[in-house]
């Protein structure tokens, strides 16, 4: 076979594979941004609604810092994970080595960001209280933002996995 045929043969199934698992987990880290950034531009009005019965207006400031971290944080990892997503068809060697290393500098930052997460901060002391919180931080964002690093270093975990298949290997390689 020539140059020409062997470059025209289309991704084997697990690259495939694998292409759509990692473009799958740079989609929930972009959502992870986008809902931290929908959350900060609500938040100045919520916390006028819930920081004067709180009385946190000291906490409220760490609160939007982490937010505005969340968001930085969330975005640049979905940049690194878009460029590690667009690498895993191309035909070479060090594709394999440069989505590994995507994908663990991703979870890493993805999980020390799960450790400073605003909703670190919040402690609430009875039912009443948590409900107010929940208007600074509605439940939604925590729970898409928990789903969103598990399932992105998941599903980036099973996509590099699927590259060390015997078929993915081969195309890589030739």
């Amino acid at each position: 076979m020539t140059d020409e045929v062997i470059q025209k043969r289309p991704a084997p199934r697990p690259v495939r594979q694998a292409f759509w698992l990692a473009a799958a987990g740079f989609l929930l880290v972009l959502g992870q941004s986008v809902a931290a950034a929908v959350v900060l531009a609500g938040f100045d009005d919520a916390c006028t609604a819930v920081c004067g019965p709180l009385e946190i207006y000291d906490i409220s400031e760490s609160i939007r810092f982490r937010l505005a971290a969340a968001v930085v944080l969330a975005g640049s990892v979905a940049l690194l994970l878009g460029f590690a997503t667009l690498t895993v068809p191309r035909r070479r060697d060090t594709s394999r080595s440069l989505v590994g290393g995507a994908a663990l500098l991703s979870a890493v930052a993805l999980l020390l960001g799960v450790v400073f997460s605003p909703e670190n901060l919040v402690q609430a002391q009875g039912a009443a209280e948590v409900a107010l919180y929940e208007t600074l931080l509605p439940v939604w964002f925590t729970a898409l933002s928990s789903g969103a690093v598990v399932g992105a270093v998941v599903l980036f975990g099973i996509a590099f996995a699927r590259m060390g298949r015997q078929p993915a290997v081969e195309y890589y390689l030739g």
